[in-house]
């Protein structure tokens, strides 16, 4: 068989992006690395990763890093994350933890964990198993469900909501303007100029949002996070209103399309695999192993980039300063030789640490909320499914390479 073009990667992903795992296949048989010219204005070249030794390396390593200015080369050296033109956007995607370095980077992700922990133990897998409840119950008197909409999106903002301290009834204000955000600062086919201008004005309300609730609990401090927050003692360079502005933003949007992705995939699984649903019904205590595999076994986050600081070399290929790296980490977690069956869901691979979360630094901050959201939002799931099945084999995606996940999930009572 003839080797993949790698210049037809990105096209051949985007033709499959119902089910990108044969393209991954083809690619990463034909070696771990492949140099190819990335889509978009320009054609710059970047390195796909492919395997999970390799995805390792470089998402572990300290040679590679989030940003193309410290990386010193290539045409985007003198721009942030989103061009400064958008001075908003720029500025609160600049502020992510997710996009800084060490030692920056280090320290804020020290204290936001330390609030987000103190946090979580009050009693929060509790409350979200009340929220999914609450869901379930509401949606059980609707003939037709799109568990995407009316679920799946729902458990990780009310969630967050609730750990801000902010109103619920604020939550499709704050969903739909999420939703320009994320996809201006995710991969998507096509122009991003009128995303970016979009999610200017959405990154701008957002921001007002926040100042306001944080110029509230200044005023009248509460049992919340955004209290605990406000309370911590911050370095000099963290203490500024756009570090804390940026950090709301972030822990408001960062989890919630990876648990919305997480949990409509696991409910289009539990559809289609019956045998699945039916082994978790009857055994309820292997849900948390059960959503560890599916993470691994479809990744609500299926690439991440990093920039490299410094000439490295992974799998034999020689990266040079300022090569973009795209980790392929849906093509990571079913690597063969790292798991068994890589193809197949399987509850018993204690010890076979997937790259779902990432790794390194940069390892999800969210991960422990994550878990407890998608396993209550799965137990939901569990008591939901058998009552309906899809309204139509064919379930459309989001044209999103990042973020990869059903745009809509309809259902309809069994009769």
């Amino acid at each position: 068989m003839p080797k993949p073009d790698p210049e037809d990667f990105h096209r051949a992903l985007t033709a499959s992006i119902e089910d990108p795992y044969p393209v991954y296949r083809r690619y990463r048989d034909a070696g771990a690395l492949h140099r190819v010219l990335r889509p978009g204005s320009g054609r710059e070249p970047e390195w796909l990763v492919l395997r999970y030794e390799e995805a390792a390396a470089v998402l572990a390593g300290r040679g590679f890093g989030r940003r193309a200015s410290v990386a010193g080369v290539g045409p985007e050296t003198s721009v942030g994350i989103v061009p400064p033109r958008y001075r908003v956007l720029s500025a609160l995607v600049d502020n992510w933890l997710v996009f800084m370095d060490p030692p920056r980077h280090t320290r804020l992700r020290a204290v936001v964990a330390e609030c987000l922990a103190a946090r979580m133990r009050s009693g929060t897998r509790a409350r979200v198993r009340e929220i999914v409840r609450r869901l379930v119950d509401r949606l059980a008197a609707e003939p037709t469900v799109d568990l995407v909409e009316r679920y799946a999106a729902l458990i990780p903002v009310l969630t967050m909501l609730e750990l801000l301290g902010v109103p619920s009834g604020d939550q499709d204000w704050l969903r739909e303007r999420a939703a320009v955000f994320q996809r201006a600062t995710t991969f998507r086919p096509g122009p991003r100029e009128p995303r970016l201008v979009a999610a200017e004005e959405a990154a701008r309300a957002l921001a007002e949002y926040f100042r306001a609730a944080l110029a509230e609990r200044r005023a009248t401090p509460g049992n919340d996070l955004l209290s605990a927050l406000l309370a911590e003692l911050w370095d000099d360079d963290l203490a500024a209103e756009d570090v804390l502005i940026g950090t709301c933003v972030h822990l408001l949007l960062g989890g919630h399309e990876a648990t919305t992705t997480a949990l409509s995939k696991s409910a289009l699984l539990l559809l289609r695999q019956p045998g699945v649903l039916a082994t978790l019904r009857s055994r309820p205590e292997l849900v948390p192993a059960a959503v560890d595999e599916f993470i691994r076994y479809d990744s609500p986050a299926q690439m991440v980039t990093r920039w490299a600081y410094q000439d490295e070399t992974v799998g034999g290929h020689r990266i040079r300063r300022g090569d973009k790296v795209t980790v392929v980490l849906g093509a990571a977690n079913r690597d063969p030789d790292r798991f068994e069956q890589p193809d197949t869901v399987r509850f018993d691979r204690d010890g076979h640490r997937h790259c779902g979360f990432g790794m390194g630094a940069h390892y999800c901050l969210g991960s422990a909320l994550g878990r407890i959201e998608v396993e209550a939002g799965v137990e939901g799931l569990l008591t939901m499914l058998p009552g309906l099945r899809l309204a139509d084999d064919a379930v459309p995606y989001r044209q999103d390479l990042v973020f990869h996940g059903p745009r809509r999930l309809a259902t309809t009572r069994r009769e």
